[in-house]
């Protein structure tokens, strides 16, 4: 189990073509060529509910998730976990 760091970006979407909005969050690394990819949350619990399973508490999932949904786009830096906790959740291939 390596630990891996970068930041985490997490952009909302308005949906294709007058589809259903959604958030996706992508880990983008420091240093390195992985393959990662994004994992798609269809609404704000649910985000929420995704920040919360990669260790993030309630209220700091909670402030994340109104900030992607109030901005569009937020970056947190220094995201540093297991690279089986990022497979787990659909962030690394």
């Amino acid at each position: 189990m390596a630990k891996l760091t970068g930041n985490l970006r997490i952009t909302a979407s308005p949906g294709p073509d007058g589809g259903k909005p959604y958030f996706e969050v992508v880990f983008v690394p420091y240093a390195g060529r992985l393959n990662t990819k994004p994992a798609k949350a269809a609404n704000y619990d649910e985000l929420v509910t995704l920040l919360q399973d990669l260790k993030f508490g309630e209220d700091e999932a909670t402030r994340w998730a109104g900030k992607a949904r109030s901005q569009g786009v937020v970056l947190i830096a220094s995201f540093e976990r297991n690279d089986s906790l990022l497979k787990d959740r659909g962030l690394l291939a």
